[in-house]
């Protein structure tokens, strides 16, 4: 049975975590949800579990979101914290940058993606408390990676 956002994708994936956004309308662009099936296809069409889709303001604030964090819908989310099963979130960031058109973050278990402009950078890796992101690499995922784990 297909989604009801997308082939794949539903609404209460995405849907804020806190009570009170229990019934607020979820809002996904339409972008992110293309890429997303791209991905999901390139991938060997397995599953992609949403860890995070839109989040209101104030859990946003809760959580030590970014303040303007793609993730807030402004008209519409343009954000997900996604993981898959037996994928480490560097591949699935690298399958990412091949589609093209997201902003990249990589986490111990998670891969963030969102289609917003690469402003301050396109990459990032959440490393415990440090966010390394800016002017390090920003044309390959890769590079900027190794540049990350190497420099520890």
């Amino acid at each position: 049975m297909p989604g009801d956002l997308s082939t794949n994708f539903w609404t209460w994936e995405f849907r804020c975590p806190c009570p009170k956004c229990k019934r607020k309308k979820v809002k996904v662009s339409s972008l992110l949800l293309f890429k997303l099936e791209m991905l999901r296809v390139d991938l060997g069409n397995e599953p992609i579990y949403i860890n995070s889709g839109n989040r209101c303001p104030e859990y946003n604030k809760i959580i030590g979101g970014f303040p303007d964090s793609k993730h807030v819908p402004n008209p519409d989310g343009e954000a997900a914290d996604i993981k898959m099963m037996e994928r480490e979130p560097i591949e699935i960031g690298l399958v990412a940058e091949k589609i093209g058109g997201m902003r990249i973050g990589i986490g111990a278990d998670y891969c963030h993606l969102d289609v917003g402009k690469p402003n301050p950078s396109k990459y990032w890796i959440y490393e415990s408390d440090i966010i390394y992101s800016g002017n390090i690499e920003n044309e390959s995922l890769l590079k900027f990676y190794q540049i990350i784990k190497e420099g520890k």
